[in-house]
């Protein structure tokens, strides 16, 4: 039985066990609620259980014995609760009630009911939040991207196909999809697709992560971003003629052979799950081999600042722009910024030199942040690329500073939308995290990832078979630049780079005048 079928087998109790005595504290563990790890689902318990005799029990559902197993599959509609009367709620001094619609949230794992099926999730999850603070006084940890509902998105926007007015290409009539980052540079950079590989750090990812994303890279010649963790051994020896190094507030594992081998280089002001915001990466996640990466010592708590100590105005912007293409012999030099004040930004990083500017948006996910700092800070990337486009059209920057867009990209049209607002490429982390092996679990800050994605476990880091996630990856990345490729054919153009705010419509008014395209209902 292989590591993660014995896993998915096992209790939550049982895990909780099984991590504690083997692995001690390299691995964060979760304590469990004390009810249902010690209710037996034994024959004797469910010949004493009451549930089937409740007026509140989902009759359709077939279960009993909640105190002891999980919360029904069905919708609750409490009418009266008779584990009180129940023997078994005595003899285990249960507390509380309803248990057939209890769940355990939140890193406290309290008990709470579960959210029914017609319940608004931001509701629902204002709920949780505030059970959460009032129990450890302590801040939600969320992981991956928000799962908040936006008003506007991407799947507002549309696609003007080319029929009679301007002719679409045929399947067979090729079409360009290289893209240049810094055109004007003395080395610019040329990527195959448009589509990127984000900064996925490693001590956040694992070490088969990094090393699927540097033969996918190879594989395919696309663009892959560093992340701000520093560079594995096997990146030290290959992959630079792909590889855009982040240059974080942090500043782990980076020195100057580093940067004079990379083909670009970005310097890290933020990011849109916690744009504003440093971030930590605890002791007890801290491994021999990820602090030995970062330049740590073993079970030091890495802390990234919330701005660079040595760029505080414009000049010293510029100067460090200056230097890293100096040492880089004229690669492109850019900035990451979680998108905000977009537009002031924008136009202070274009006049101090950058060669290209990343905005990731409201909506980008991470490995671990606050809750309250994901689901209210920022604005998504539908707004920030408009905005971003028209200042560097103002300052006759176009054709010098390339824009790319991340956060929350999944599919190629969403991709090539984002294109045709006035990005020039774009970055996936999640998608590509997706297509390795991740499964959504959503526990990436617990580092008990069972698909081996978001943990230093070694037991669990073999989930991850290198050769077959590099071959999901490469066949993920192919399928959408050839998606985005066609999607071009059907508006008429041959190249990637084309793609244009005339190329699509809303059919909502606000997002027409926001993204500054037009709207079904004008004139």
């Amino acid at each position: 039985m292989n590591q993660l079928s014995w896993i998915l087998k096992q209790t939550p109790r049982d895990l909780y066990e099984f991590f504690k005595h083997e692995f001690g504290g390299i691995v964060m563990v979760l304590e469990y609620g004390d009810i249902r790890s010690k209710i037996e689902d034994n024959q004797e318990n469910r010949d004493k259980c009451h549930c089937k005799l409740c007026p509140s029990y989902p009759h359709g559902c077939g279960e009993i014995l909640y105190c002891g197993t999980q919360a029904s599959k069905c919708d609750i509609n409490p009418q009266a609760c008779l584990c009180e009367t129940c023997e078994i709620y005595h003899e285990y001094d249960l507390k509380g009630l309803y248990y057939c619609n209890l769940v355990e949230l939140g890193e406290s794992n309290t008990l709470m009911r579960k959210k029914r099926s017609d319940e608004d999730m931001n509701f629902y999850q204002g709920v949780v939040e505030i059970r959460e603070g009032s129990l450890e006084e302590k801040s939600q940890t969320v992981s991956m991207g928000s799962q908040k509902k936006l008003p506007l998105s991407l799947d507002d926007l549309y696609f003007i196909p080319a029929q009679i007015n301007k002719i679409p290409l045929n399947e067979e009539d090729p079409v360009n999809s290289t893209v240049t980052l810094g055109k004007q540079a003395d080395k610019p950079f040329t990527v195959s697709s448009p589509i990127m590989i984000s900064g996925l750090s490693f001590g956040a990812v694992s070490v088969n992560v990094k090393l699927v994303i540097l033969e996918t890279s190879q594989e395919l010649g696309v663009g892959y971003n560093s992340g701000e963790g520093g560079l594995i051994d096997e990146e030290k020896s290959r992959g630079w003629d792909n590889r855009i190094l982040q240059y974080s507030t942090g500043r782990f594992g980076i020195d100057e052979e580093l940067i004079k081998q990379s083909s670009a280089v970005e310097i890290r002001f933020g990011q849109g799950a916690y744009p504003g915001k440093g971030s930590y990466l605890p002791a007890e996640k801290m491994t021999r081999e990820i602090a030995r990466i970062r330049g740590l010592e073993p079970r030091e708590g890495a802390y990234s600042p919330a701005h660079h100590e040595d760029i505080n105005t414009p000049q010293d912007l510029a100067d460090k722009i200056s230097w890293l293409r100096f040492l880089t012999g004229g690669a492109p030099i850019g900035a990451k910024i979680g998108c905000g004040d977009v537009k002031k930004d924008v136009e202070i990083l274009a006049k101090s030199g950058v060669d290209f500017i990343t905005l990731d948006g409201f909506g980008g996910g991470t490995g671990a942040t606050d809750l309250y700092v994901r689901e209210n800070v920022g604005i998504p990337l539908i707004a920030a690329i408009p905005q971003a486009h028209n200042i560097l059209k103002k300052l006759d920057l176009l054709d010098k500073v390339t824009l790319i867009g991340s956060g929350g990209l999944r599919t190629s049209a969403g991709i090539a939308k984002t294109l045709a607002l006035g990005a020039d490429a774009v970055y996936i982390g999640t998608a590509a995290l997706i297509a390795i092996n991740c499964q959504q679990y959503r526990i990436c800050y617990t580092g008990l990832c069972p698909t081996g994605v978001t943990t230093q476990n070694p037991q669990l880091v073999k989930q991850i078979d290198i050769g077959e996630s590099v071959k999901r990856l490469t066949r993920f990345i192919k399928l959408s630049t050839r998606e985005v490729e066609n999607l071009t054919r059907i508006v008429g153009k041959d190249d990637v780079n084309q793609l244009n705010r005339t190329d699509i419509m809303s059919v909502n008014r606000d997002l027409s005048e926001i993204c500054g395209v037009e709207w079904l209902g004008g004139k």
